[in-house]
């Protein structure tokens, strides 16, 4: 947020401990959500290499890291990762199982998609998608990556 907002005299950061305004910026940030609790929803990440992040493989070779398994609740399950290589990211999520007593069988997942989070130059957008059972995997979006502006 710190990195964002507009440098100004009335940003006061004196209450903060200065070891917490380090920021740590991300080339690529995916961060899934949804809308039921006890519901076991699993983000997933094909990267261009055609590598899977998922929560059973949360470490992938070009650094993607992914959050920890979320099986109840509402989330969030998150990828991380610092300096993506150009190429398209799909994003995915399969929706394990709920331990709800509903009449309907339906939830809604949202994935924001940042590039650059944490950067002046951030750009998010909102992928939302309703799903209609248990064991579905569903494409949700992709986000093209281009390769860094080399600096002279």
């Amino acid at each position: 947020v710190i990195a964002r907002a507009p440098a100004s005299p009335a940003l006061n950061l004196s209450a903060i401990d200065p070891r917490l305004l380090k920021n740590l910026p991300l080339g690529l940030r995916v961060v899934l959500r949804w809308d039921a609790d006890n519901t076991d929803m699993d983000l997933h990440v094909l990267e261009p290499s055609g590598e899977e992040a998922m929560f059973a493989h949360a470490l992938t070779e070009q650094g993607g890291k992914m959050s920890a398994d979320v099986t109840g609740g509402y989330g969030p399950e998150e990828y991380a990762l610092r300096d993506p290589l150009p190429g398209v990211y799909r994003v995915r999520a399969k929706f394990f199982g709920h331990r709800q007593q509903t009449v309907a069988n339906t939830t809604t997942v949202q994935a924001q998609v940042s590039t650059q989070f944490g950067t002046p130059q951030q750009q998010d957008q909102l992928l939302t998608l309703r799903l209609n059972g248990a064991g579905q995997m569903v494409d949700i979006g992709s986000v093209s990556v281009d390769a860094p502006t080399q600096k002279p």
